[in-house]
This record gives C-alpha cells, sequence and structure tokens, in this order.
C-alpha cells in the first residue's frame, strides 16, 4: 500500500500485484489508510487507485481458509470507513475492478476510469453473489435493469460503457490526475457529495420487473444458486433501506459462500488459474502465422479458433474437392456467427482475408505453428510429420491433434523432436475451451512455453500432460465407460444408467456419448492397441453390426423418430448381480477418480486440479462437483477407499486394486 500527497488530495495506491486481491493484509492496510486520511489536516479529498491494475476482488482462497470475512471486512468496515469520511474520494480505475474491487471503487463518492478499463461482478459465475454492497449500490448506480444484467450474467464491462451507463463520471487516459480533478472539484462545490448508499432507489416498476426475471431464472435448471440469491438481494435493493439491503446481501452471501457448489466453483477458479503455467525463464515465441493439416471437421474448427485470434490460417488436405468442401463450409460458419450475432460482418470478412485453403503440405512451408489434424493413426500420423520436417521452416513449431497416440513416436519421424508437442483440442475446437498440451520427452521449453501461450491467446485453457496412453483425459474416461459397460452385465440397459448418470449431474450418459462419438471409433482404438477386454463385448459387437451410432441412425439408441429411443435389437443378458442406482453412479465416477490418481502415480497430470480442469472442460463432470478430485475429497478418503476395496473382492475386476497414492491414504 503507498500514500502519496499531491498537495491537497491524498493518493492511496493498493500495490499488491498481479492483480490487488483484497486480502486481509491488503484490507488492513487499506483500512489504516482511510482513517489516517480523516485526521490529515488540509487534504480535501482522497483519490484510490492500483497499481498496475486497481483490483481484481477478494482472494477466494481467504473463504476457505476463514479469513474471508475476518475483519477489517470488506463490506462493511472498509466501504463503512469510506461512507464515513468528511471529504470525497473517488476511485481512479486502471486495468480492472472486478468484483470486490469494483464493490469497492462503487463505495468512493465517485469513480474515473482509464480507457482500458474493465468492470463486472462475476461473482455468480462462481457460485455465489456479490457480498460488498454490490446489490446494493450498483443499482443505486446505474439502474436496477441494467445492474441485474450485469450481476446476473457476471459479465465484465469497459469504460465506455460504464460511463454511458453513469458508472463511471469520466474515462481518462491519466485516471489519477483526473481523479484528483474531480476530487477537488467535488470538495470545492457548494452542494454537499452524495454517495450511492444516500440515494433512493425510486423506480416503480423494479419489483415486478425482479420478480419476473426471479421467476423465469427458477424455471431453469442450470440457474445457479448465486444467481437466484443474488436477485433476492436486487429486491431487497428496490424494497429495503440501504442498510437493511445491505444486511440481507450479508446475510445470504455468507450462506452461499459456505455451500458446496460454491467451494466447487472457487475451486475450479482456482485450478484454472494454475492451469497451464509456462516453464520457468522459457521464452515464447511470436506465432504469426499458422497451418493445419487436415480439413475435416476438427482442423476447420482448429483453424476458426486461430482465424478469431487474429492468426493468418492457411488450411491444408490432399484433393481439391477436400479443400472446397472445407472452404464452403467455414465460410458457412462464420456467416451464421454473424447471424447469431457473434461476429460483425466486417469481423467475418477480415477472417477470411486470413484465410486460405490449398491443396499440399508444401502449402504450410512459411508457417511458425503447423497443426497436423489429420485421421487418428500413428502411420498416417508419422508419415505427415516426416513430410514436415523436411519442408516446414526451421523455428517452426509442429503440432499434432492427437487425441491418445503416442507423441514421441510421432516426433521420432522429425530430425528435430524438440519442435514437436502435442495440442489435443476438444470437438468442436472452435468451441471448446480445454486443450491438452502434450509434453514430448524431447519437446524444448520453448517450445512448451509456445504452445502454452498460443493456447491462452485463443483465449483457451491449456493443461499440460506428459506422454501416456489416452494423455489425461481420455485415459481417466476411458475407464468410466469401462464401467458402464461392465454394469450392462448387471441388467441396468444403457437408458437407465444413462438417466441415473445425467441424474446426478453428467452432462451426458456414457451411452449417449459413445453414440455420439460414434462406436467404431473407440472399437478401433480398441483393436489398434491389440487389447481384448471382455467388458466391451457387447460395444464391439454393435461396431461389428455397424450400429455406430448417431451417424447410422442405430447404436445403443435408435434415432429415427425425433427422441431417440433404446435400440430394439440389443439385446443383453444379465450375468452379475443387480444393483441400484446409486451403486451405478458410484462404480462410474469412482473409477475416474481412481484412474486420477494412477495418472497422478505416473507422472502424466502435474495435479489433481489439472485433472478436474480436464474432466470438468473436456468431458462434462458436473462443474458444481467440481472434478472427480475434488469429489472425491469432499466425500470423504476413507469412503471412497473402502467402496474401491469392496468392489475388488466382490468383482474380482483387478481395475479396483488401489494404486499406490490410494493404498498409501488406506494405510495412514
Amino acid at each position: 500500500m503507498r500514500s502519496e500527497r499531491i498537495d491537497d488530495v491524498l493518493v492511496l495506491t493498493l500495490d499488491g500485484p498481479p492483480v490487488n486481491l483484497l486480502g486481509r493484509p491488503m484490507r488492513r492496510a487499506l483500512l489504516r489508510e482511510i482513517e489516517n486520511a480523516a485526521s490529515q489536516a488540509g487534504v480535501v479529498g482522497i483519490v484510490l487507485a492500483g497499481s498496475p491494475t486497481f483490483s481484481a476482488g477478494a482472494d477466494l482462497a481467504e473463504f476457505d481458509s476463514g479469513d474471508g470475512l475476518a475483519e477489517p471486512t470488506l463490506h462493511l468496515t472498509i466501504t463503512g470507513a469510506l461512507d464515513a469520511l468528511a471529504i470525497p474520494s473517488v476511485a481512479a480505475i486502471s486495468g480492472a475492478a472486478l468484483g470486490g474491487g469494483l464493490e469497492l471503487a462503487l463505495a468512493c463518492t465517485a469513480r474515473v476510469a482509464d480507457p482500458g478499463a474493465r468492470l463486472g461482478l462475476p461473482e455468480t459465475t462462481l457460485g455465489f453473489m456479490p457480498g460488498a454492497g454490490g446489490t446494493q449500490r450498483l443499482p443505486r448506480a446505474i439502474g436496477i435493469e441494467a445492474a441485474l444484467d450485469l450481476i446476473v450474467t457476471g459479465r465484465a464491462i469497459d469504460a465506455a460503457t460504464a460511463l454511458e451507463l453513469g458508472l463511471v463520471s469520466e474515462v481518462s487516459a491519466d485516471p489519477v490526475a483526473a481523479s484528483v480533478a474531480l476530487v477537488r472539484s467535488l470538495a470545492s462545490s457548494a452542494e454537499p457529495s452524495t454517495r450511492l448508499r444516500d440515494l433512493v432507489l425510486d423506480e416503480p416498476l423494479a419489483e415486478p420487473f425482479i420478480d419476473s426475471a426471479r421467476r423465469a431464472a427458477a424455471r431453469n435448471p442450470r440457474t445457479s444458486a448465486g444467481v437466484l440469491a443474488a436477485l433476492d438481494a436486487l429486491r431487497a435493493a428496490a424494497t429495503r433501506p440501504f442498510d437493511a439491503g445491505l444486511a440481507y446481501e450479508l446475510e445470504l452471501f455468507e450462506r452461499l459462500a459456505a455451500s458446496p457448489p460454491a467451494r466447487a466453483a472457487r475451486y475450479r477458479f482456482q485450478s484454472e488459474r494454475g492451469a497451464g503455467r509456462t516453464p520457468l525463464g522459457a521464452t515464447p515465441a511470436v506465432v504469426d502465422s499458422a497451418a493445419v493439416i487436415g480439413a475435416g471437421t476438427m482442423g476447420r474448427g482448429i483453424a476458426l479458433a486461430l482465424l478469431a485470434a487474429g492468426i493468418p490460417v492457411v488450411l491444408i488436405d490432399t484433393a481439391d474437392d477436400r479443400v472446397e468442401a472445407a472452404r464452403d463450409a467455414l465460410t458457412a460458419e462464420l456467416e451464421r456467427s454473424v447471424e447469431r450475432g457473434r461476429l460483425s460482418t466486417a469481423q467475418k470478412d477480415d477472417q477470411l482475408a486470413r484465410f486460405r485453403a490449398e491443396v499440399g503440405i508444401e502449402a504450410a512451408a512459411d508457417a511458425a505453428l503447423i497443426i497436423e489434424a489429420v485421421f487418428e493413426n500413428l502411420d498416417v500420423k508419422r508419415d505427415v510429420f516426416r513430410q514436415l520436417d523436411a519442408i516446414a521452416r526451421p523455428d517452426a513449431v509442429l503440432a499434432s491433434n492427437t487425441s491418445s497416440l503416442d507423441l514421441d513416436l510421432i516426433a521420432a519421424a522429425t530430425a528435430t523432436p524438440e519442435r514437436v508437442v502435442g495440442m489435443h483440442f476438444f470437438s468442436p475446437a472452435n468451441i471448446m475451451r480445454l486443450v491438452e498440451v502434450v509434453d514430448g520427452t524431447r519437446t524444448s521449453e520453448q517450445t512448451l512455453a509456445t504452445t502454452i501461450g498460443l493456447v491462452k491467446r485463443l483465449r483457451k485453457l491449456p493443461v499440460v500432460a506428459q506422454v501416456g496412453p489416452g494423455f489425461i483425459g481420455n485415459r481417466i474416461f476411458d475407464q468410466y465407460i469401462r464401467q458402464a459397460n461392465l454394469l450392462l452385465r448387471t441388467g441396468a440397459g444403457p437408458e437407465r444408467i444413462d438417466r441415473a448418470l445425467e441424474s446426478w449431474g453428467m452432462a451426458m450418459g456414457p451411452f449417449r456419448v459413445l453414440d455420439l462419438v460414434g462406436n467404431d471409433i473407440p472399437a478401433m482404438a480398441r483393436a489398434a492397441a491389440g487389447t481384448s477386454d471382455p467388458a466391451f463385448a457387447v460395444a464391439d459387437d454393435l461396431a461389428a453390426r455397424g450400429w455406430l451410432g448417431r451417424k447410422t441412425g442405430l447404436g445403443w439408441y435408435s434415432y429415427e423418430g425425433d427422441v431417440p429411443v433404446p435400440n430394439p435389437g440389443l439385446q443383453i443378458e444379465a450375468s452379475l448381480p443387480a444393483v441400484d442406482d446409486d451403486e451405478l453412479v458410484q462404480r462410474c465416477v469412482l473409477a475416474l477418480v481412481r484412474e486420477a490418481a494412477a495418472v497422478l502415480d505416473d507422472g502424466i497430470a502435474a495435479s489433481a486440479a489439472d485433472i478436474d480442469t480436464v474432466l470438468v472442460h473436456g468431458y462434462g463432470f458436473p462443474a458444481e462437483r467440481g472434478g472427480p478430485w475434488f469429489f472425491a475429497e469432499a466425500t470423504g478418503w476413507d469412503r471412497v477407499v473402502r467402496a474401491m476395496r469392496r468392489w475388488h473382492e466382490t468383482t474380482g475386476d483387478e481395475f479396483w486394486a488401489l494404486p499406490p497414492s490410494l493404498a498409501e491414504r488406506d494405510a495412514a
């Protein structure tokens, strides 16, 4: 915390890089400086600033340690100290004012922002709600309708929008200097300064508007408890005095902050922030051009993601008709984005101007990054990399989109394995955030750093995996699918298993997933690996019959009508004892946990948090449960390990033998 006197104005600067989280030490220092300012002779006002950014809000880790609501609190003590000042205060917002950072700024008399500032209250996206006056002060600043939109969506707005709404008084390239001038103007005014807490929210239609919004939100099963609570607090802003509304907001906030979904959301946020760390000392190269080899669905999706990030792209395939079809499909996708309001016509035209589609791998010769997205066959991919090694420029990064093959064997087809890396995109690649970045045995730190940097530039989420069958996600999810297949033998049909897991929270049941992917894909992968597992006997039979799922109209389900129904030709003989739905769910979910432990033991993933990030963002694990590892922690490892030991004894399935790390927990 820095304090500087500029003649008659005191400038207090939050100085806790990189984002000035309002943890307890920061709150203590801030309160001390506010209280000191009030007693300094000749000071006519305070400017509250932040370096290098204003504040990204609360330190979420403190809500699990107990310090989040410890004195001095932001919601009462610090904002109360600003409210009690006899002199005006102005928030000079540079960079971001998010969450508690914006609530701190709202407690000031006025706000000034730099042109690049972002302002918002994202708490509902993290499973809870604003808790330091945001639901009470924001509607008094910009009105109920605009405040409801920002709080419910959690979106951030730019400085120009904030000025238009009345959230800030001014936009300035030098917000501190402008704030000093504004403080002096407020101090010299004959009219006393009015703070947001002193305003009466006089909107006759506010109450029915909020009630209507809450009813609509409650009807949506995906609406979080945080959104509903925030709407209740906004209603209090419209119907109660400020202090009563503030107390009600805090009551709702405290209840939510301790809830399992909010704890899981905070964990996810911290896990995502920690994912994809760049190797120390490595300098990422700038990717100014890219080539994508393979113009199928995945290749087109990757090209779209690159174009959206402003990177020129050449999409390459082996024949004119495939190239033309890819060009038409990509153009149509961009035009659909314009129709849906996601892109402007100018943005679409700009992306198309940076795109070309060509026949022949030689078109990749000048690209800084080349991503291979061809058929998932080791020999085919090795041949592509052998050709790339001969034609690519010496500093180009060569990436494979393989989802499960040995990256080291692919890299060995080149004379420069240090520049080979894995980039496992998830379909649709232009939409899904997750990218598994596979660090080969000989991948250089610079190659890895460049790839991680690129993924972040694409506004995606990189998780680093080491080389191993299926990497992180597919290896773990395969065991979930295997358990689901084994459970068919208990007499539980695909529909019942899917329904039980979807009711528990999985985005899609395992057999619906298989029909969507195509039952031939995993069958071919098992055949290529030379593995024979009786658990997949029925699945292999489906593939052999040509019952491949949605693409053939028949798989685990029949797709002739509008609503899929169980395949009437699928007959599965029950040979194992029946189990209830709870056990169906437990076996599938704890299969994810058991294999996650093995992945950690084998060093494929750097952390359990990385595993949870992959499963939530790539495989439909319910976000409100945090991820399989977080779920196991919340359930209790004693219960988890006891269940695995029991299944090992009763089923004879060696999969349930405890991996070393879980065996250690069992012995502790």
